[in-house]
């Protein structure tokens, strides 16, 4: 046996022991345990009407009630095959994606063939872990085939960003790594579920996080109705009152604490509820201490976005807040709501809008976060003006210009943000559309954020399309989301 070899099995053999409270439990267990082998075709963020090609990815899930195979939705995002094997089993069998949450990065697979749920039971999902608590950790990550048993304890409980969305919710961290290929593996405390591994650090040792049970029974009661609705949003920004010059501003009194309301979304939950310069004092009852946090049962004090995230979308919260010096109680309806710029692509394909050879994109974070993709005046969307109004409801930008005659001098601007469009702020990408099919007159005019002008020959444009299309290997000008023809969601991919 090699030196490597040997490492690894005394690794694995420690880690095996270590993690084993009750050897009988643990063997039931693993054939609870699932192991992912996924085929996907991620989409090119940057060439929206093409996919990456197909790379094979391995991943962890677990067997819960239903019939159903528990894993992250990173996991399975944009696969193409899906097979899954127990961790007690040899054989393969094809599964598919019924539900996925990239808020939560949780999915639901089925697997349709009953034999693969033979002698086995679904594991129930536990409650949430305290700190000090010792949890297992099961799944296949890499550095062998079979399944690893790891133990650790929970070292910290926080509403944390999730990498999979961009969104902070409810999150636990342990002293186990999380190695790829554990993503999606259950974590366990007493033969039931306390989490589910979600992600690692890379620049620590024996760092891991994982999904905490309520987030799993939030998605898991999501669903239930056949529909993914998502985590609840207030649709506000909100400062901090650690300023006692802020709070005597604000009239508040000596014993009050809050949260200074910054921002209001136009059409979100609290649009019409909450204005600007609000504290908001508490929400269901529980008070909102001056650095944003609540005390939560069970865990101690946390970001108070976990009073309305622990909602579903439709439910009401009732919210304290002080206004000019007066006390008031209001009622907010959890609505659904999307940020100027979300996290990541709220549909399967990420959309797009050609014309003359200029390719038009929603802002994302995903977008600017991706390596390829550099918007100079974006940021200050994302990250300052982050704000739905009546008039905009998302930033579109020029992700790139296909160079041809009809658009020369303008094949570098790619990255700019569009601010006019003939004149007329586009209020999303479905506006824009709209406006560009329904132009009158001999010019099509952008203005960009910076203030620049790309002036396009409208008729030229359009007799232009065809050929453009046909020179970059595009199907449709255009993928609008859901609710567009079919035929706008098929695309082609160019080696």
């Amino acid at each position: 046996m090699s030196a490597r070899r040997l490492a690894l099995f005394l690794a694995l053999s420690i880690a095996g022991a270590a993690a084993s409270p009750a050897g009988a439990q643990e063997r039931t267990i693993t054939s609870r345990v699932v192991q992912l082998f996924v085929y996907s075709d991620p989409p090119d963020l940057t060439v929206p009407w093409q996919t990456q090609g197909i790379e094979p990815y391995g991943g962890s899930g677990v067997i819960i009630g239903g019939n159903r195979v528990l894993t992250n939705a990173h996991v399975v995002e944009s696969a193409v095959g899906i097979e899954v094997k127990r961790a007690d089993g040899s054989e393969r069998f094809p599964a598919t994606v019924k539900f996925i949450s990239h808020d939560a990065d949780l999915a639901l697979v089925e697997v349709e063939d009953e034999r693969f749920f033979k002698n086995t039971e679904p594991v129930p999902i536990g409650d949430m872990p305290k700190l000090q608590q010792q949890v297992v950790v099961y799944g296949f990550p890499i550095g062998g085939a079979t399944l690893s048993i790891t133990s650790g304890i929970v070292s910290r409980v926080e509403v944390d960003y999730y990498l999979q969305s961009y969104r902070a919710l409810l999150s636990v961290q342990i002293d186990a790594a999380i190695n790829e290929g554990n993503s999606g593996g259950p974590v366990m405390t007493d033969g039931e579920i306390a989490g589910i591994a979600m992600q690692g650090m890379d620049d620590a040792d024996n760092v891991g996080y994982m999904i905490p049970s309520p987030v799993i029974r939030h998605f898991l009661e999501d669903v239930g109705d056949g529909r993914y609705d998502g985590f609840p949003r207030l649709g506000i920004d909100v400062q901090d009152m650690e300023s006692a010059a802020q709070r005597h501003a604000a009239r508040m009194g000596p014993s009050q604490t809050g949260a200074l309301v910054t921002r209001v979304d136009y059409g979100g939950p609290s649009y019409g509820v909450l204005k600007p310069r609000d504290v908001l004092l508490g929400i269901d009852g529980k008070a909102i201490a001056n650095d944003l946090t609540v005390l939560w049962p069970g865990i101690g004090r946390v970001d108070y976005s976990l009073t309305y995230q622990s909602k579903q979308i439709g439910d009401t919260i009732a919210a304290t807040l002080l206004r000019d010096g007066k006390k008031l109680k209001k009622t907010i309806k959890l609505t659904p709501h999307i940020p100027l710029v979300p996290g990541r692509r709220s549909t399967e394909w990420p959309r797009y809008l050609q014309f003359g050879g200029l390719v038009f994109q929603p802002l994302t974070k995903e977008l600017i976060d991706h390596p390829e993709a550099v918007y100079p005046d974006s940021l200050s969307y994302a990250r300052v003006n982050n704000l739905v109004t009546r008039e905009r409801r998302e930033i579109i930008v020029i992700g790139q210009v296909l160079p041809h005659l009809v658009n020369r001098g303008y094949q570098e601007w790619g990255g700019e943000t569009v601010r006019l469009v003939n004149g007329v702020v586009p209020r999303d990408l479905r506006h824009l559309a709209s406006i560009v099919d329904n132009a009158r007159g001999k010019w099509l005019r952008v203005v960009t954020g910076h203030g620049e002008v790309i002036t396009l020959d409208r008729d030229a444009a359009r007799r232009a399309n065809p050929e453009i299309l046909d020179d970059y290997g595009i199907a449709e000008d255009r993928y609008l989301g859901p609710g567009a023809s079919p035929s706008q969601g098929r695309r082609k991919r160019r080696r």
